[in-house]
């Protein structure tokens, strides 16, 4: 009898990818077979995985075709198990594993969307972190507004895609075929901030310089570098992500 790690390893590679046949010799049958238990649990397995990676990806699922997003699913479930029990981490790295499969080439934008997913998924089950009130600034001494340094919220990613996978998704999703044919997918880079605040999910197109400041500023970089760089609405900018919730606090560099 193999050991209890041995036989653990064993039953995982199984259920993953059907190999190691050999595990059905320590499997006791009764009513089903070694070979039809195994089938149950790798089954089950594989299917609760690729449920999780479609339920993180509804518009990839849309625009590759179910069969085609189970299969890529299983694919990745074979290569990337989860790690966790908790199955809203699972799957960071689809959108990377979609552009290496070449059977995705006749879809260019489909790892950008799945990337902009991702992020909408993080937003939605990042943990919640108190706002952080501009009133709060006003124990800041002036001479050390220029050091002071933001903390992001949690749920703040920041993006930047080859094809505007933002429109897509919305597109596909809303089953408007005629919002889909207007989607240009050549119309450059795309940037993009994306975070749940008071008003639930929230994905903001912005400009390269204000992409900068903002990436920046939640990142955790002392205001005072960031407006001598900054263009003149930096002020405004601030203000914005204070409005939109998008900081949960400050220190002060030394």
């Amino acid at each position: 009898m193999p050991a209890l790690l041995e036989l653990q390893r064993s039953f995982s590679v199984f259920l993953l990818a059907s190999k190691d046949q050999e595990i059905g010799r320590h499997i006791q049958e009764d009513g089903f077979s070694a070979a039809e238990r195994l089938r149950i649990y790798r089954n089950t397995c594989r299917s609760t995985l690729v449920e999780a990676l479609r339920m993180t990806y509804p518009a990839v699922d849309r625009l590759a075709g179910s069969d085609f997003f189970s299969a890529a699913a299983e694919q990745f479930a074979e290569h990337h198990p989860a790690r966790s029990a908790y199955l809203n981490e699972y799957g960071s790295g689809f959108a990377d594993f979609l552009a290496g499969l070449d059977s995705a080439n006749g879809v260019p934008y489909l790892a950008d969307v799945a990337r902009f997913e991702w992020t909408l998924s993080v937003a939605a089950n990042a943990e919640d972190a108190p706002v952080l009130e501009p009133s709060a600034l006003l124990s800041v001494p002036p001479e050390e507004n220029g050091a002071l340094c933001f903390l992001g919220h949690p749920s703040v990613s920041f993006l930047e895609l080859a094809y505007p996978a933002d429109q897509i998704a919305d597109a596909v999703l809303s089953g408007n075929d005629a919002a889909m044919a207007e989607v240009d997918i050549s119309s450059g880079p795309v940037r993009l901030v994306v975070h749940r605040g008071p008003a639930g999910l929230e994905a903001e197109r912005l400009g390269l310089p204000a992409y900068r400041f903002v990436s920046r500023l939640c990142g955790g970089e002392a205001l005072g570098l960031l407006i001598e760089s900054a263009a003149d609405d930096a002020p405004a900018l601030l203000a914005e992500q204070l409005a939109k919730g998008r900081l949960t606090g400050f220190r002060i560099a030394k």
